[in-house]
């Protein structure tokens, strides 16, 4: 799913890590990369001056990857993924040569043809290969071919106000395991408060979103993969247990407030000031909570996912650091290794942990905030020992959300047309809030023909 880009995004300082790029092929065939060829990489996401904290450490990277790659010259742009204007971009040649796009999209970006197959670019390479394999899959097709690497990941997450479940005497370091338990949170609330007690995002493609990722934890995908096609399963049973439950929030136990029709950013805001107490949203929002929406930070809570006895799992999201179709391969090469020192090297090396820890802390920064590591737990534990000094996070709040990342399945996102069946979704999970007696059984049968004709369209 999109998630907002805000100041408190972070970049990975640089890294003093020779990073060098390899001869390898590119992925095209019949074409090799020339490791000492000059070439010029354009790289988006580059940091707007309106966030100069920021921008200062983008272009300190960028000198420093230079002198560690002389050879290359890194221009860069403040284009930023947009679903509506991306194909024109790369249709035009306007695709910087690389730039980051949400898990969401790239299972059909590779599809289109508009991202390039790096398979070949990452195969044997020493740093890539310790990648997280729960996270490093998102990025590989049907048949394993791999299209980006990840560039920052989180799962889907129960978010709640550890304030309002004071007030309403419930204990803030025990968060709800099931969806029964999150649903008595959510009356408990309300009766000691005016905020409502549940309540998710219903518009803008965020209704769909999450309610997929309900029904994930109740045991349910919206599309499944048999053999060389994709069909919609949208009418199955965890998506009306999904629907079941927000109607009884909202109806049985009034405990649902009285907005209906918010968007991922009206949620954020509520959740910040108080006025909603759990919802679910990306477990990676402390950035933008206490950073941007002056939400205290002890107040954020963040929990796994709740799982029926048949959930599967939670869904995964974040960024993807992809390659232009029409990059050379020695611009496809280049550009992975910026990808590399950009947004993996501090994981991985001492000193760019710190200088990233003490840069990102002095700008006001959070370190330590809840994320799925980008490696292995060992290189991970590694990593926050390094910078341990420098956490300004509580993270003994989140104890329960860490502790689910060894055991909760990570799942991708819809691979076909994901964004357009959420847009459909949207529509059920509004309707189930907002009319008592919705024909649900009616609503997901149409939805299972409407989303079927979206696949068929795209496959």
């Amino acid at each position: 799913m999109l998630h907002q880009k805000n100041r408190f995004a972070s970049f990975a300082m640089a890294g003093i890590i020779a990073l060098t790029a390899g001869a390898c092929s590119s992925g095209r065939p019949g074409t090799e990369a020339d490791p000492n060829a000059k070439v010029t990489i354009h790289v988006g996401n580059m940091p707007t001056k309106d966030n100069p904290d920021n921008l200062a450490l983008f272009n300190k990277q960028v000198a420093t990857f230079q002198k560690l790659h002389p050879n290359v010259t890194v221009v860069g742009e403040e284009t930023k993924f947009d679903p509506q204007t991306f194909a024109a971009l790369v249709a035009g040649g306007s695709m910087p040569t690389t730039m980051q796009v949400p898990y969401t999209n790239i299972q059909q970006l590779a599809l289109n043809g508009q991202v390039r197959d790096i398979t070949d670019l990452v195969k044997g390479d020493v740093m890539l290969s310790k990648l997280n394999p729960a996270v490093a899959k998102q990025t590989q097709n049907a048949e394993g071919r791999t299209f980006g690497v990840v560039s920052a990941a989180y799962t889907m997450a129960l978010i709640y106000n550890r304030a309002l479940y004071k007030k309403a005497g419930l204990d803030p370091d025990a968060p709800p395991k099931t969806w029964d338990q999150v649903r008595e949170n959510a009356k408990a609330i309300s009766r000691a408060s005016d905020a409502a007690g549940f309540m998710i995002a219903t518009t803008t493609n965020s209704g769909g979103w999450i309610l997929t990722t309900m029904a994930y934890a109740n045991g349910s995908a919206i599309q499944q993969r048999e053999g060389d096609t994709v069909k919609a399963t949208i009418n199955a049973g965890g998506v009306k247990d999904a629907l079941t439950f927000l109607h009884d929030v909202r109806w049985t136990d009034q405990a649902a407030g009285k907005n209906f029709l918010m968007s991922q950013d009206d949620m954020r805001n509520a959740i910040a000031a108080g006025r909603i107490g759990q919802t679910v949203l990306g477990a990676d929002l402390y950035r933008d909570l206490v950073g941007n929406r002056d939400m205290p930070g002890s107040d954020l809570g963040i929990a796994p996912l709740p799982q029926s006895a048949s959930g599967i799992g939670s869904l995964g999201g974040g960024d993807i650091a992809v390659a232009s179709p029409k990059a050379s391969a020695s611009e496809a090469a280049a550009a992975l290794e910026w990808v590399k020192f950009r947004y993996l090297g501090r994981f991985l090396d001492k000193q760019a942990a710190v200088e990233w820890a003490e840069t990102s802390k002095a700008g006001g920064l959070p370190v330590g905030a809840p994320e799925v590591p980008l490696f292995s737990p060992e290189i991970y534990d590694r990593y926050l020992s390094w910078v341990s000094g420098y956490v300004n996070v509580d993270r003994a709040n989140y104890k329960a959300y860490f502790a689910s990342l060894g055991t909760l399945p990570i799942l991708g996102e819809p691979p076909v047309a994901a964004q357009e069946t959420y847009a459909l979704l949207d529509a059920v999970t509004q309707q189930v809030l907002t009319k008592q007696d919705a024909d649900v059984d009616a609503a997901l049968t149409q939805l299972q023909t409407d989303a079927q004709a979206l696949i068929d369209a795209t496959q």
